[in-house]
């Protein structure tokens, strides 16, 4: 009904869900890691304060944060990632991604609600990237500036998604009262952490201050590593084949 009244298309809504909500996350999360010091009064505050107001204050910042990027950077026609015809639905998608980080941080259940929608829509981005990546790796064929955003953002959804996987088994040990399995930091710093190892891992730079503690912690990260290892061969053998600038669309 609410869809109907603002004249949303539902298709479309899915589409732009489906395309760009774990880029709108990673944003999200990103705004956590730079204000950590928000949460520090939370203990005093009330309920209304931490499960309404600071998740619609950041839904706002990266709705509006997104509608500035579709605006600017869309015209640029270098990432068709960023660029949507449909602003509103571009906003509800951006909103909920930063309403739903802030309630990552408050416990395990969110966490596992959250995460498995994140690796659903990740699962539905890797279909449709391998599909383009055929077309990208054919012979005699140049990638456009338009590919390569593609490119970095879908690098980006495996950040995101391997982020949200890493806080879910570091929850599920806690959970049952025994060793973490990355041992992350207490509260809202704990996505900051994971979202740090995370980016650390896949970059293969492993700094070592964070390191996975157990079993299954291990066969993830051996994952995660050889999955960076695999994006970033075929993205080196991409751009050394030769962009072709002529064609930004």
């Amino acid at each position: 009904m609410v869809l109907i009244m603002f004249n949303i298309s539902v298709e479309r809504l899915k589409k732009i869900f489906i395309r760009d909500f774990n880029l709108c996350f990673f944003a999200s999360l990103c705004l956590l890691s730079l204000h950590p010091q928000i949460f520090s009064k939370l203990n005093l505050a009330s309920d209304v304060m931490l499960y309404w107001v600071l998740p619609i204050i950041s839904g706002l910042i990266i709705g509006l944060l997104f509608l500035f990027l579709n605006r600017n950077l869309a015209k640029l026609k270098y990432t068709k990632r960023y660029y949507s015809d449909d602003k509103k639905c571009l906003f509800i998608v951006a909103f909920l991604s930063g309403f739903m980080a802030i309630y990552i941080s408050f416990s395990p259940i969110y966490t596992y609600l959250i995460s498995a929608f994140i690796i659903f829509l990740a699962v539905m981005n890797i279909k449709d990237f391998i599909g383009e990546l055929k077309n990208i790796l054919s012979p005699n064929t140049y990638a456009t500036p338009s590919v390569i955003g593609d490119f970095f953002s879908f690098f980006i959804n495996l950040v995101i998604t391997f982020t949200v996987i890493n806080l879910s088994i570091n929850s599920l040990h806690i959970y049952n009262n025994v060793p973490q399995a990355f041992a992350f930091g207490n509260g809202p710093s704990h996505v900051i952490d994971a979202f740090y190892f995370t980016v650390i891992t896949m970059t293969t730079v492993g700094y070592g201050d964070i390191t996975p503690q157990t079993i299954i912690a291990r066969v993830l990260v051996s994952f995660e590593c050889l999955t960076s290892y695999l994006l970033l061969g075929i993205m080196i053998g991409i751009v050394t084949r030769g962009i072709n600038f002529d064609n930004k669309q």
